[in-house]
């Protein structure tokens, strides 16, 4: 670790480039995602989406898409200790027919297009390393901060308030009816599960019933996400795991707002999330109550002879998505591709032909599929009514591995409509990109350099720290009068 101003020399980087030992490191690494398995392995695995089960629903009327980001700052300069941490999450509504008869002789009219579309974001701030809420530690000032994050981040689209807080609730009961409590695991502070009965809390706090501990619990304590705060460093991954939460929970505070209000409206809609449906790290548990508050909400429709909505998540990075493009051309457009857990073992995750993949994180199996455009989308899809998406490999003696249940085209009913939906939704602006998604990256993202001057600005007032001259010279901000 360098001292502050100092530089490393231009030709710091010769003994790495000219040392041996990392020539042949590097020669013995290999990246499956990025190699070519057999055609054959992948046209087996395709069908066409015209060839998918049909089920009998209504085409969508409406897209909800929901995007996030977040931006950690130095909240004093020349102290890097010291950080803030910012996210901002959006769910942008598409009236889908509105928006397809834009179109008008050839032309575009963008007021049309306007007008089809209506933007919902959810800022908040968390503190980092350095940053304390009175006496509490710097994980203690994370949970504080971060139950009263969840508490104001509320939407009023179907009459009273409903709050992130609401909405982890509400996976933890049933659609339309939000447990009143959740017992954690354990106790944020001493560790313990409690005695007799454990730690229950509700949505006005509780404290852990440990004699010796009694420090106060919040409903937000059963994310987790405390665990990888790190006292005296960026908290980058923390704010993600925080960010990605929040977009899940916003979600569920609209799919179960159309549940109370509107169930047949809920059958009208495509639901899209910025990524898998799945929740990963200290957050993976969350996993079973996502899965049971899906399973649940599809009984609830099916009681009313009504189709559930359709949900998925868009992968626009990482592994999967380097394969997909890896193996594209051997995907037929308006194909969709079945990844069964041996495939995915062997030639994306580098893992043992049986190895349980996808057992902690997912509610929704991932599939690739070739647009009738020839793009190609990494895509996220529940089983309908519920059930696991993954399950373990099973060998079935010389036959080779058995297919599951989970990887019956069967399981997937709302598949074919998703999918074609989503065809019909693409937008040239960038590569492999649908339009609703397009449209909540876009309310939701934060820039890295004006948006980050912006920011730490914010913070520096805030927290009475000193100023950046340059930025406090480009950017002035005011309290509103009371």
């Amino acid at each position: 670790m360098s001292y502050s101003q100092e530089r490393a020399s231009r030709l710091g980087h010769v003994p790495i480039v000219l040392s041996p030992a990392v020539a042949d490191a590097l020669k013995n690494w290999d990246i499956p995602s990025l190699a070519d398995p057999d055609e054959s392995e992948i046209t087996a695995r395709c069908v066409a989406v015209s060839d998918l089960p049909l089920e009998r629903r209504p085409a969508p009327a409406f897209a909800l898409a929901f995007d996030g980001s977040s931006q950690e700052v130095e909240a004093k300069a020349g102290y890097p200790s010291i950080r803030v941490g910012f996210f901002q999450i959006a769910g942008v509504y598409v009236d889908i027919l509105r928006f397809l008869g834009a179109a008008n002789d050839g032309l575009l009219d963008v007021r049309e297009l306007e007008r089809a579309q209506v933007t919902q974001t959810v800022n908040s701030v968390l503190p980092g390393s350095n940053v304390f809420v009175g006496g509490a530690s710097g994980s203690g000032s994370l949970r504080i901060e971060l139950e009263r994050a969840f508490a104001s981040s509320r939407i009023t689209d179907f009459g009273p308030p409903f709050s992130l807080t609401d909405a982890l609730l509400t996976i933890h009961g049933a659609p339309g009816s939000p447990a009143s409590s959740i017992k954690l695991s354990k106790c944020p502070v001493c560790g313990s599960a409690g005695i007799g009965v454990g730690n229950f809390v509700d949505i006005e706090g509780s404290h852990c019933n440990e004699p010796l501990c009694g420090s106060p619990l919040y409903v937000t304590d059963v994310l987790r996400i405390y665990e990888e705060f790190a006292e005296d460093s960026s908290n980058v991954l923390t704010l993600t795991r925080a960010m990605n939460i929040s977009e899940r929970l916003l979600l569920v505070s609209y799919l179960d707002g159309f549940y109370r209000t509107s169930r047949k409206s809920l059958s009208n809609g495509l639901f899209i999330t910025d990524g898998p449906l799945a929740v990963y790290g200290p957050i993976a548990p969350m996993k079973s109550q996502f899965s049971s508050y899906w399973e649940q909400l599809c009984a609830g429709l099916e009681r009313e002879d009504l189709a559930p909505p359709l949900l998925v998540g868009i992968e626009k990075t990482g592994r999967f998505v380097d394969h997909a493009h890896a193996i594209r051309e051997a995907i037929l457009p308006g194909h969709v591709m079945m990844l069964d857990t041996p495939y995915v073992n062997r030639h994306i995750v580098n893992q043992p032909e049986d190895h349980f993949y996808g057992k902690d994180e997912f509610y929704g199996r991932r599939f690739l599929y070739r647009t009738t455009t020839g793009e190609v989308l990494v895509v996220t899809v529940p089983r309908v009514p519920g059930g696991p998406p993954y399950e373990k490999p099973s060998f079935d003696g010389a036959s080779g591995f058995a297919r599951q249940a989970s990887e019956s085209w069967e399981s997937y009913p709302t598949l074919r409509a998703t999918l074609e939906s989503l065809d019909s939704l693409q937008t040239r602006l960038y590569p492999d990109a649908v339009i609703p998604v397009a449209l909540a990256h876009s309310a939701s993202s934060l820039p890295l350099g004006t948006g980050k001057s912006v920011l730490t600005l914010l913070a520096q007032q805030n927290l009475g720290m000193p100023q950046d001259s340059v930025s406090v010279s480009r950017f002035q901000f005011s309290r509103p009068k009371v």
